[in-house]
């Protein structure tokens, strides 16, 4: 069997983990590549520490297409993305379309608004798709980016928590809108916007807002770390399903920012350590905020406890579920 990965928007020359969104998989799928040598793999748009190789002969006679998905959505929402970035990577995905008619496409997600749906009717809508198969970051318990936690723990040095500049920081964006933008019913915007005219917090935004005016724009994880390690308090944010986590958490708790997380997240208590973290309201969170110092210790120790596993057990779950989809 033949496996290609495949970066459909942007080319990626993957080099070590915390500078791509998708670093957990690149770094895992590595290893599977070199503990399952029965399989032969191929590059589209992609390398392994090499310029993006963007040739489709390694598309031409894979098997499986593999196609690594954060936010592919928001190339469908008016107004979001460059349309002349949009335009180009929509003439290469045509490309590569017409040859998925017998090929089983795989998406690895990090969104859960990356459909089978939305890559059949929008993405490749003028081809066929043969088989479809979806690998979710929470496929794997706790979700796949608790590998996040080594390498921000790998990278940063031990840091004193009562150290923190700001009260809260924010690292991402929001999520007002779906594809033909329709409205989402995600509230992350509104919060973010009243944080900031309420004036009670001081804060620190990062990435792309349609409310607010961020402090700075989006980097890779390596980069923001250092201000990352300013913050103390963040809010994790459901996103389309309550029982969903996400990566936000484990890189809160590996750079020393306590996770509250907003109404139902993670309603199962995956990740959640204690119901005191959940806030229903900014006056909530307001009144929590200052009691933090002494709560955060707690909320590590269960996170070390329960909740974050060695590197080879998340490379035992990949594997186990890489190989249930092939």
């Amino acid at each position: 069997m033949k496996i290609t990965i495949a970066r459909l928007r942007t080319g990626y020359n993957y080099k070590e983990p915390l500078h791509q969104i998708m670093d957990s998989f690149y770094y895992l799928f590595k290893k599977y590549m070199e503990r399952n040598p029965q399989h032969a793999y191929g590059v589209c748009n992609f390398g392994w520490n090499a310029a993006n190789r963007k040739k489709l002969d390694d598309i031409v006679d894979a098997d499986v297409i593999l196609i690594p998905s954060e936010n592919e959505f928001f190339q469908h929402i008016k107004g979001y993305v460059d349309p002349r970035h949009k335009e180009r990577s929509d003439q290469f995905i045509n490309e590569i379309g017409k040859h998925l008619a017998n090929k089983h496409v795989a998406i690895i997600r990090s969104d859960r608004a990356d459909t089978e749906e939305l890559y059949r009717t929008r993405t490749f809508n003028s081809h066929t798709i043969g088989k479809f198969s979806t690998f979710d970051e929470t496929d794997i318990p706790g979700g796949l980016h608790g590998m996040k936690y080594h390498f921000i723990t790998r990278a940063l040095p031990v840091k004193l928590y009562n150290e923190q500049s700001y009260d809260f920081i924010y690292w991402g964006c929001d999520k007002r809108k779906l594809i033909d933008n329709q409205e989402s019913g995600d509230e992350r915007h509104l919060i973010f916007k009243q944080i900031k005219k309420d004036a009670k917090l001081k804060t620190y935004f990062i990435g792309k807002y349609n409310a607010i005016k961020p402090d700075m724009k989006i980097d890779t994880m390596y980069n923001l770390l250092p201000i990352l390690m300013e913050g103390k308090t963040t809010l994790c944010f459901n996103w389309l399903d309550n029982k969903a986590v996400t990566s936000r958490y484990h890189e809160a708790i590996a750079c020393g920012i306590f996770p509250f997380v907003w109404k139902q997240y993670d309603e199962d208590n995956t990740l959640v350590a204690d119901e005191w973290q959940r806030v229903n309201s900014l006056e909530e969170l307001y009144s929590k905020i200052p009691e933090v110092d002494k709560k955060f210790n707690d909320i590590k120790q269960y996170y070390l406890d329960n909740t974050i596993k060695s590197e080879e057990w998340y490379y035992e779950q990949f594997e186990k579920r890489m190989n249930e989809i092939l």
